[in-house]
């Protein structure tokens, strides 16, 4: 927090000497304050804060979200004593103890990169419906889909998301305040030219006598990348504690390096190679002896692989659903998913008292419809366990049902979202309205269940 922000906190608490308490609760700094007409009402509007007010009887009481860094400042220059200190120690032990959950984090790592991805996904959204209308508004596709400027107006619109792994690799060590461009450095690896070739599927590959599967994605997704920087923030923070003045800032970084990321290779290589093995035919085989149960699976799972780059050994099976039936049953799947995410992003939007988490969450529930459901997932869904599980129920149910009536897909697109609502169309059947319904079913499951649970969660903390 910089010189700017605590004055802005002072400002709109009315000075340092109307602040009574200092407390945490959940990611929160809360100011309860001795005189609450003293309060700057109109300070929220003119600052980046995210602040709630909360005025009951004679108390009045500040919420404004951060990692630690107001509470700490405050305590700090405020002047607190022996017991404020003692009684930030058990707070912050009691809260690295029982609140600390990795899917806030994920969604705290995600958050400060959402502009990127949201102004991306918008990008992206706009040339789908200039490809859809060229496509279907016309006699013959426009010539302009085939044009060099599309292409590159289409890798503006991919670049954020190409990147993704080494804007998540930044905002981790961020949250951990740990080198942000160590943690670059990290993150573009698998973006090496050598690297990327030894891992383009030509030729068999070994670290140190370990397989690697060549998938270069499967390596930088985001589950594995948030794991990684979190093991060299702590690896960095360990070394530097002991490291003598000369090496400080030069031995940690080195061991990263040298130590810490041959071992993840040496970790996933097997993992990566362990799923190519099996996965695909796994899912193959459920795919024709159960597919009702395959597709709920791959509606309630599909943005966990998501997650973890487990989507990827998918496009070859759709790929071959296509060629050899004409359809695919996946793509319905991964289309249900992501409308349910939709519906538990709009829940946790229309629940919450911040402004900006709540406009985040409406332009995230709009990206998800159309086919970029990574706002939704990453930075709303994922910040509370009960958005996210209902996200899962309302894509395994929406499965369910495309199970049941065997709804399919006829043409493969780069996402699965309104704008691709064309491909399911054939002539004779009900395979539109059957689509239809499933996505409404799975998004207003998710959608009620969210907010119920959310309601739930609110009345039993008495906010």
């Amino acid at each position: 927090m910089n010189d700017r922000q605590f004055e802005e906190i002072l400002k709109l608490a009315g000075g340092k000497e109307n602040i009574r308490q200092v407390t945490r609760e959940e990611q929160a700094t809360v100011l309860i304050l001795e005189d609450n007409s003293k309060v700057d009402m109109s300070a929220p509007a003119t600052t980046d804060l995210e602040v709630t007010i909360r005025i009951t009887g004679a108390e009045c009481r500040l919420a404004i979200r951060d990692e630690f860094s107001y509470y700490h400042l405050l305590l700090r220059d405020m002047g607190a004593g022996e017991s404020m200190h003692d009684q930030y120690k058990r707070e912050e032990k009691h809260l690295n103890r029982k609140s600390f959950s990795i899917l806030p984090f994920i969604s705290d790592v995600f958050r400060p990169i959402m502009p990127a991805i949201l102004g991306a996904a918008v990008f992206k959204i706009v040339l789908a419906v200039i490809t859809l209308i060229s496509t279907y508004g016309f006699s013959e596709p426009s010539s302009f889909l085939q044009s060099q400027t599309f292409m590159i107006l289409k890798s503006i619109g991919d670049s954020a998301f190409y990147l993704l792994p080494v804007l998540a690799a930044i905002s981790t060590a961020r949250q951990l305040k740990s080198n942000i461009y160590v943690a670059a450095a990290i993150g573009g690896l698998m973006f090496y030219p050598q690297m990327s070739y030894l891992l383009s599927g030509q030729e068999e590959v070994h670290f140190m006598g370990v397989p690697m599967v060549s998938e270069a994605a499967f390596f930088s997704a985001t589950l594995w990348m948030i794991l990684t920087i979190s093991a060299a923030s702590y690896v960095e923070k360990a070394v530097e504690r002991f490291s003598p003045k000369v090496l400080q800032g030069i031995l940690a970084p080195a061991l990263t390096f040298g130590i810490l990321v041959p071992l993840v290779l040496l970790v996933l290589g097997p993992l990566g190679s362990w799923i190519d093995k099996r996965m695909p035919a796994a899912v193959d085989s459920l795919l024709t002896d159960a597919p009702v149960v395959a597709a709920m699976l791959l509606g309630a799972a599909f943005a966990l692989m998501l997650f973890a780059g487990l989507h990827y050994w998918l496009v070859p099976l759709m790929l071959n659903e296509l060629m050899t039936n004409g359809f695919s049953v996946i793509i319905p799947a991964m289309f249900v998913a992501f409308t349910a995410q939709a519906g538990a992003a709009l829940a946790a939007g229309l629940r919450s008292r911040q402004t900006e988490f709540r406009k985040l969450a409406f332009w995230a529930t709009g990206t998800a419809l159309l086919g970029v459901p990574e706002p939704a997932i990453y930075a709303v869904n994922m910040r509370r366990m009960a958005s996210f599980g209902t996200a899962l129920i309302g894509g395994a149910i929406g499965g369910l049902y495309f199970g049941i009536v065997s709804v399919k897909s006829f043409a493969l697109s780069e996402s699965a979202g309104l704008l691709q609502i064309p491909a399911f169309m054939e002539d004779g059947t009900l395979n539109m309205i059957h689509t239809c319904a499933g996505l409404v079913l799975a998004f207003f499951v998710s959608g009620a269940l969210t907010y119920w649970l959310t309601d739930r969660s609110m009345k039993n903390k008495h906010v």
